[in-house]
């Protein structure tokens, strides 16, 4: 299984707004520019973790998106399933009894085996989890993602729970 860019960019989303004080409001444009995409594509995917209640979004000039949760109770199952719907095996239908299965051909086994693997993997990590981990060498993975978002979570332009810009917020807009 091989994640889509939605779902990519919504993982780096979570990571970021997890690195940011809790109650940290911030909006898709500084976060379009920490990771490179467009400002309207990321402001799709915060509207779609938003609506999957993984993300608060608020209203208003002094507003922006913050987590819904705290970052270890945000499994990369939900962030997957949010992006691209529920996993699903690839055969002919569904086995509302797991003993079903075994009639099956081994095809059908082996991909509910790989389902159900799947899931298993993906809430076992959090978001925390992937923002507390050591980075890579930076000669080891030089394009590594984590780190470009982490290197810019202090300059980033973020609104606090008042709803007013930091004062760092304020220095990076005047540049």
């Amino acid at each position: 299984m091989l994640l889509t860019k939605t779902t990519e960019i919504a993982i780096q989303c979570l990571v970021l707004l997890s690195r940011m004080p809790k109650g940290t409001l911030i909006t898709p444009q500084p976060i379009s520019m920490t990771l490179g995409s467009s400002e309207s594509y990321t402001s799709k995917i915060l509207r779609t973790l938003a609506k999957a209640d993984l993300l608060e979004s608020h209203r208003g000039a002094s507003g922006g998106f913050s987590l819904a949760r705290e970052p270890a109770d945000i499994t990369l199952l939900e962030v997957v399933e949010a992006c691209e719907g529920a996993i699903i095996g690839n055969h002919c239908r569904e086995f509302p009894n797991p003993e079903m299965v075994g009639r099956t051909c081994g095809f059908h086994q082996a991909m509910v085996q790989f389902q159900e693997g799947v899931k298993k993997l993906l809430r076992q990590w959090s978001i925390e989890d992937l923002a507390t981990k050591p980075l890579s060498n930076p000669e080891d993975a030089p394009d590594c993602k984590l780190r470009r978002i982490l290197d810019a979570e202090n300059t980033m332009p973020r609104r606090g729970p008042d709803g007013i810009l930091s004062q760092p917020a304020i220095e990076t807009l005047r540049k």
